[in-house]
């Protein structure tokens, strides 16, 4: 899978940046799913969820990447095929508010998938295996800009480093947005 989709595009920016499409990639991204299976998960009719995997699919954010015949039946596997968004700068002064809906929903889904995650793997949770700390830092963007380089490049390194039998699987989940108001007094 690829790295990040670019959207360069009003069009590409128009289709992720509906709530529920944003929610179908994500569990996309996580794994593969068929439409029965996106429909109860998310409890929306299948001709809906249909159409929406439609409208992905014409902006290659998803694509099909297996079929399965059951009782003469057949089964088409979904799945993202980038593992995150990104819009690409140019298209941000014509699009800022899509840009603005696209990046909120997409962080709002995250922590919804993190909770559900964490919900389900709280019998592995100690402090050897776990992290998760909240700070309230004031820095300037470029100074922000440059620690998320970094971020992206510890992170990038961690996923190429080569596993082996005895290697555990760890869900990561960071989130930094800017606040108007501290929440820390």
């Amino acid at each position: 899978m690829d790295q990040r989709y670019v959207i360069k595009n009003y069009a590409q920016l128009k289709t992720i940046s509906d709530p529920l499409r944003v929610k179908i990639v994500i569990m996309l991204i996580e794994k593969e799913l068929t439409v029965t299976e996106i429909s109860k998960e998310i409890g929306l009719e299948k001709a809906k969820v249909f159409y929406h995997l439609k409208e992905l699919e014409k902006q290659k954010m998803i694509a099909i990447v297996r079929k399965e015949e059951v009782k003469g039946n057949i089964y088409k596997y979904y799945r993202a095929t980038h593992n995150g968004f990104k819009i690409d700068k140019n298209l941000l002064p014509l699009s800022k508010e899509y840009a603005e809906d696209v990046y909120s929903s997409l962080i709002m889904q995250q922590l919804e998938n993190t909770k559900e995650v964490i919900s389900k793997n709280k019998q592995l949770i100690t402090e050897e295996t776990s992290m998760s700390q909240t700070v309230q830092i004031s820095c300037s963007k470029k100074q922000f800009d440059l620690w998320k380089e970094k971020y992206n490049q510890l992170i990038t390194e961690l996923d190429q480093i080569e596993s082996d039998s005895n290697d555990h699987t760890f869900y990561i989940n960071t989130t930094a947005i800017e606040i108007e108001n501290n929440v820390f007094e």
